[in-house]
């Protein structure tokens, strides 16, 4: 949502590229000595006392889980895992002097004995899908890092990670997992979300790795070295997931399946939404909703900032600025539209405030190693943060959310929780910081505290109104998120590269799992223009998430800002957007069944085509919609790229050949938009 002004060059000293994984000083892990098998695959057990876990949870899915030194820990849970219970597959292994061969009807998975390496081969054709180039490694000095080394491919390609400011191909890219609040541009990491799950593609052939350790992690994609593609972390356990293909809709699918399928969202949520940081009091709000109707543009959704707060406290209303929330939300319903309120996870530290009265009572708060509270500092000044990862915690925050829903809120944006703390934005200061994590009292794990205040916040929702979907959004998370929130890209500018950029970054989070995204049009930090403003409107109305935000000191860049001719234009797209909502909830349905996002890459549909690997300019909605946005300012034509087939212009229904490039005009009218034929 926000940063303050005073810490911005101290946020821009932090978005610096993240350094390329050096593996010099690591341990390898020592060679096979013999190993057992269970029901769903097998434990090998190595020279040097560490074991490895291969397990088959489906016939294009097994599990790698390595212990360095000691055997496999008994506790085994993750945050991120949705589904624990799997039909094992038929599966066999056979060993000879030089490996161990596990067999799926899909997969060929190699454990050579010395060194220890793990391959993966395709049953049918025996061909190397992916293979470890080195050993897996951990730090044998600090106890603490894990890594692993895969043969890097001649035409390799990798695409995912989640919420990433960069291009759609990340190869030859090094990026890094840690949630931290970040105002961004392109090569600006790490961002809000970490999302350690990436998809390879080589030969056509695609295959996926989720790298479950929700430590600070690092991706390394051939930026320093030829030799190796990389990951590695701090801490936690050496634990991937390796899904096979060969098709990206297929990896998808099965991620989806393990981490969870997106909910079905109420249809008013794919609606216009419009936000600023802040509409209020409430009479300005209304003011927003009338001239909306009164100008004939569609809106479903009205947000309300920090401002409809008393001091910023969550769960609390302003008496002055909103003295009747009950009577504002209904005179907004009256018009169709819903009310969306704010909710930070800094609960103010301030005694006779109720949220912190009953916390402190129950010990829901986080401490510190020495049993003090943990403090950090947000908008209402010193607070503590709920420790989510504690049952009863987690039911109370979610059961607090009855200040909103008894008012008649329709749904809830999380918001700075990374947890952003202006004190500290790095989380160095967070070390002795401990959760209960199943009652393991784990150090405080920054990356998956926006996923389990999401999930408190969505529980609570269903027990609070158990026949209606909850809309949640949020602005962090980890792997899973997609379970118990939509999300979008946070604090962007109001900049044309920041309309390039949000193209690769919706297509790569429908890459990583999370089908429901979007950016605040116009951008949310300095002043656009109607240009700016127009040509943003023309992806925004495709993109899941459509919604309308502005910094607080930002120029006002509603729809009607800039006068009537781009109003108009504007209002145009919006209606069109309405006009698709039958295929758009259609897509959104198929997202929410086989995991394939909405807002897709070209390469997602045509996997085949080698031209797709890096278009990141040009984007699709399901597999019937192409659209080749304008990202430049003045430019009223562009080159065009349509995949094999036939291809329709939305506008003149003129019929193209694809398999091409093609030239076409785009006065400020009109964007770019074909139809598959």
């Amino acid at each position: 949502m926000k940063t303050l002004a005073p810490f911005a060059g101290c946020l821009l000293s932090l978005c610096l590229p993240a350094a390329a994984i050096d593996l010099s000083g690591l341990t390898p892990i020592g060679p096979v000595a013999g190993f057992t098998t269970a029901t769903d695959g097998i434990v090998v057990t190595c020279r040097d006392g560490s074991q490895v876990a291969i397990r088959i949870l489906a016939p294009d899915l097994v599990r790698v889980r390595a212990a360095f030194g000691h055997a496999l820990p008994a506790r085994d849970h993750s945050w991120a895992i949705d589904k624990t219970v799997w039909d094992v597959p038929q599966w066999s292994v056979k060993e000879d002097s030089g490996a161990l061969r596990i067999f799926t009807p899909e997969l060929e998975v190699v454990v050579h004995r010395d060194p220890l390496l793990v391959e993966f081969r395709d049953a049918a054709t025996h061909q190397t899908i992916n293979a470890d180039e080195r050993p897996m490694m951990f730090d044998a000095h600090s106890g603490g890092g894990v890594a692993a080394a895969k043969k890097l491919g001649f035409d390799e390609h990798f695409y995912g990670l989640g919420e990433k400011a960069a291009r759609l191909d990340k190869r030859r890219g090094h990026f890094t997992m840690w949630n931290r609040d970040a105002s961004y541009a392109e090569g600006s990491d790490p961002l809000y979300q970490s999302i350690p799950f990436y998809l390879g593609w080589q030969n056509g052939a695609a295959y996926g790795i989720f790298f479950d350790n929700s430590y600070r992690t690092y991706f390394d994609f051939g930026a320093s070295t030829q030799e190796y593609a990389a990951f590695s972390a701090d801490g936690g356990e050496m634990n991937y997931y390796f899904f096979y293909g060969p098709s990206m809709k297929k990896i998808l699918a099965r991620y989806a399946d393990l981490t969870g399928h997106m909910p079905m969202p109420p249809l008013w949520a794919l609606g216009n939404q419009q936000c600023r940081w802040g509409y209020y009091p409430d009479t300005l709000a209304e003011e927003v909703v009338r001239r909306y109707r009164a100008d004939d543009l569609p809106l479903d959704v009205l947000y309300l900032d920090i401002d409809y707060m008393d001091g910023y406290r969550v769960f609390t209303w302003d008496p002055k600025r909103f003295p009747d929330p009950s009577a504002f939300t209904e005179k907004l319903a009256k018009q169709g539209v819903k009310v969306v309120t704010i909710v930070d996870p800094g609960i103010k530290y301030d005694p006779g405030y109720q949220a912190f009265d009953q916390g402190l009572a129950k010990n829901f708060f986080l401490k510190r190693l020495d049993g003090s509270l943990f403090h950090g500092k947000v908008w209402p000044g010193d607070s503590v943060f709920v420790d989510y990862t504690l049952p009863d915690a987690a039911r109370w925050w979610g059961d607090m959310h009855r200040a909103y829903t008894d008012h008649g809120v329709a749904g809830i944006w999380n918001d700075m929780n990374e947890p952003s703390d202006f004190l500290d934005q790095t989380g160095q200061t967070q070390g002795d910081v401990v959760s209960y994590d199943g009652g393991a009292n784990s150090s405080f794990n920054r990356n998956v505290f926006g996923l389990n205040e999401a999930r408190a916040t969505f529980e609570g929702l269903e027990r609070l109104r158990p026949n209606q979907r909850p809309y949640i959004i949020t602005r962090a998370g980890y792997a899973g998120i997609q379970r118990y929130s939509t999300m979008w890209t946070g604090d962007n500018t109001s900049t044309w590269d920041a309309l390039a950029l949000s193209i690769p970054m919706f297509q790569t989070l429908g890459l990583s799992g999370e089908p429901f995204v979007g950016a605040d049009a116009g951008g949310f930090m300095g002043r656009t223009n109607a240009e700016l403003l127009t040509r943003w409107y023309q992806v925004a109305f495709l993109t899941p998430f459509c919604r309308n935000h502005a910094d607080r000191t930002a120029y006002d860049h509603e729809p009607w800002r800039f006068g009537t001719y781009y109003e108009g234009i504007i209002r145009k797209y919006l209606k069109l957007r309405y006009r698709l909502l039958p295929f758009l909830y259609t897509v959104l349905e198929e997202a929410h069944r086989t995991g394939a996002p909405l807002f897709r890459p070209l390469l997602l549909n045509y996997q085949d085509d080698a031209n797709a690997l890096t278009i990141d300019d040009e984007f699709m909605v399901g597999d019937a919609l192409l659209e080749a946005p304008i990202l430049r300012p003045g430019e009223t034509s562009r080159l065009v790229y349509l995949p094999a087939g036939t291809w329709y212009d939305y506008w003149t229904g003129q019929r193209y050949s694809g398999g091409g490039m093609i030239r076409v005009e785009a006065p400020l009218e009109t964007v770019p938009l074909f139809v598959r034929g």
